[in-house]
């Protein structure tokens, strides 16, 4: 086994996956984090979910997405 393979096996890649045009998710070594476009008004934003805890709230949708990501990977 070559070096790139050993090290893509030992730290695969997060994949993304969208269920619907206000929901997607992120997985990471069997850790899942989804984030939730909801709809408030002038307040309205995406929330960031880790095992169906509200880990945080971002106007943005890059910007949850870099939670979401960081979440996902921490301690990996």
């Amino acid at each position: 086994m070559t070096y790139a393979a050993k090290e893509a096996e030992m730290s695969p890649k997060p994949t993304w996956t969208q269920e619907n045009s206000h929901r997607y998710a992120v997985e990471h070594c069997g850790r899942r984090v989804a984030l939730q476009y909801e709809p408030a008004g002038f307040q309205s934003g995406w929330a960031i979910y880790a095992d169906d805890t509200l880990v945080e709230r971002c106007p943005e949708f890059m910007q949850a997405r870099g939670v979401a990501l960081a979440v996902a990977t921490k301690g990996a």
